[in-house]
């Protein structure tokens, strides 16, 4: 049972309303217990109201974001000999200038994540559209080392977006039991286009050419720039101006719950009541829906909002010293490994002895990873409804890290295809053991992303920018590390051996969720004065 102080403990909130006794706002009237966190305003520009046709519609298109991203970056993996026989460029030097823009993925959303924070979701989204779109061009026409490492660094710049901000916008319009769902069908977008990358890749590279493919990328992103800009509503909202008080357990103290305690021991914990549909008062503006003109409208400015740009740049390096966000941070990291590893490598495995396929052959390899990847969507969704069943059990108080027990399907997922993955490709054992390893291994990003992503939105509400800037840098620096040494670390000492070492990091890494398990919420308790801080910088109603 939660203690007496849980009133103070960031990320401890009352997510079940198991008498159905409080005046918060539920996920459905009269009929549900889940509380809805956090609670809605009665702003009609509040994207937590808007319709779930709505919801969804714009969820698709951050979708289709990523995925469009995501194919383009994944387009060239199974020409990727093709394409050094072609341009002189290495197997080594071409897996650099991957790990360079993998650097960039991270360390550039330093810059957009307060640009999103001050004007806007919605013109990073359009300005990261079209840089991929320059970067896709001259991807499909450079020549030599210099040009391709010039290339990936436009392209770091301009994908780097989907690694953090797209994420945020999920948040804003999605409550907190339903985060791992809205992050599973990000993330199943994002993989879907690795996928189709890699699928189409080779046939275009055998017919058209591998040039055309950045094209098409091209024509693709000038397409998703078009559909942003005219139907992407902003999602950005200033949450910060009212109370969320709402859902914050605290201590059972007054004469009407005596009854309570004498059942339920000596620690019962109840929501402070605050009304969900409170008025707005004349000290914080209506913000209504928005006409046309408004979601045409290339920015969006709160002047509300006093945290400087100055501000929203530090944290994220404040941060570090949360040791939850850390170790959410490395899962997040070594769950982005699997596509990574499997693109640098899976055509100089397939199109060489011992197998010799077609590019086009081993693009059709990554069907398994189309079933890994409703897999770990599907792991993703299961985290919601974990957390709900244990608060219900845990007299409707959430604290974050029961997200984290799903975490043991992850784990399987990661010990299983590493395995067969590498040591399938040393063997030369059958090709369906390489595509099980792909499978599992993209089951393991999926659902390992998702839920160390909301394991860190969970713990902390209400710096949720900052927070993905430290799950992409972390993520930047060890797949920066991989990617640049995979190929001289194969050449050393085989396929074998290279993923049994990636995979033991990567379960070892999945298996921090156990220790977060056990020591996490001491570890928020310590971590509580710094966070207020921030929300006190920003103007948060807490």
């Amino acid at each position: 049972m939660p203690n007496d102080n849980d009133d103070h403990v960031p990320g401890t909130e009352y997510l079940v309303d198991v008498r159905h006794s409080h005046s918060v706002t539920h996920a459905s009237a009269g009929t549900s217990d889940v509380v809805l966190i956090p609670q809605p305003t009665s702003c009609g520009g509040d994207p937590l109201t808007w319709s779930s046709h709505k919801k969804y519609y714009q969820l698709l298109l951050l979708a289709v974001y990523a995925c469009a991203f995501s194919m383009g970056e994944n387009l060239l993996g199974a020409a990727w000999t093709t394409v050094s026989k072609d341009t002189g460029v290495s197997l080594t030097n071409l897996n650099g200038g991957g790990a360079l823009n993998y650097l960039l993925l991270g360390f550039v959303n330093i810059f957009w994540i307060p640009a999103a924070a001050k004007l806007g979701r919605r013109p990073v989204f359009l300005a990261t559209t079209a840089i991929w779109m320059c970067a896709a061009i001259w991807t499909g026409k450079f020549h030599g080392v210099a040009q391709w490492y010039l290339a990936m660094i436009l392209n770091g710049v301009g994908t780097s977006a989907y690694q953090a901000v797209i994420q945020l916008s999920g948040f804003d319009m999605f409550f907190v039991h339903q985060r791992g769902r809205g992050l599973s069908y990000y993330l199943f977008g994002q993989q879907l286009g690795s996928i189709i990358g890699l699928l189409t890749g080779g046939s275009i590279s055998d017919t058209l050419g591998w040039r055309w493919s950045q094209y098409i990328v091209a024509i693709i992103e000038g397409s998703v720039l078009i559909l942003l800009f005219a139907t992407f509503e902003e999602t950005l909202f200033p949450r910060f101006l009212f109370p969320t008080v709402g859902v914050r357990p605290t201590q059972c103290v007054n004469a009407e719950c005596e009854g309570e305690k004498a059942a339920e021991g000596p620690k019962v914990l109840r929501p402070v009541e605050t009304p969900a549909d409170f008025d707005v008062n004349d000290d914080v503006p209506e913000y209504s829906k928005r006409t046309l003109a408004q979601r045409l409208k290339p920015f969006q400015y709160f002047k509300e909002d006093k945290t400087t740009y100055w501000q929203y740049f530090r944290r994220p390096f404040f941060l570090f010293t949360f040791p939850n966000i850390v170790l959410a941070g490395i899962i997040f990291a070594f769950g982005c490994t699997a596509g990574i590893v499997s693109f640098n490598t899976i055509s100089e495995i397939m199109t060489e002895p011992l197998y010799s396929w077609s590019t086009t052959s081993t693009g059709l390899i990554f069907l398994a990873a189309l079933v890994g990847n409703f897999v770990g969507w599907a792991t993703g969704v299961l985290a919601d409804h974990i957390v709900v069943a244990m608060a219900r059990r845990n007299g409707g108080v959430k604290e974050p890290e029961m997200r984290l027990w799903t975490l043991c399907l992850s784990f399987v997922y990661a010990a299983t295809g590493y395995f067969l993955y590498g040591w399938g490709a040393q063997k030369g054992l059958h090709w369906f053991s390489i595509a099980f390893g792909v499978g599992c291994m993209i089951a393991h990003q999926v659902s390992a992303c998702s839920i160390a992503t909301a394991y860190a939105m969970d713990s902390f509400p209400g710096i949720s920018g900052e927070l993905v800037v430290l799950l992409a840098i972390c993520s930047s620096c060890i797949n920066f590390a991989i990617s640049y040494s995979v190929q001289p670390f194969i050449n050393a000492v085989g396929y074998g051996w290279v993923f049994t070492f990636y995979g033991l990091c990567v379960v070892a890494s999945t298996a921090g969720g156990g220790v977060m398990i056990v020591h996490g919420k001491r570890w928020r308790t310590g971590s509580a004065n710094k966070y207020y801080h921030f929300l006190s910088e920003r103007g948060d109603a807490v």
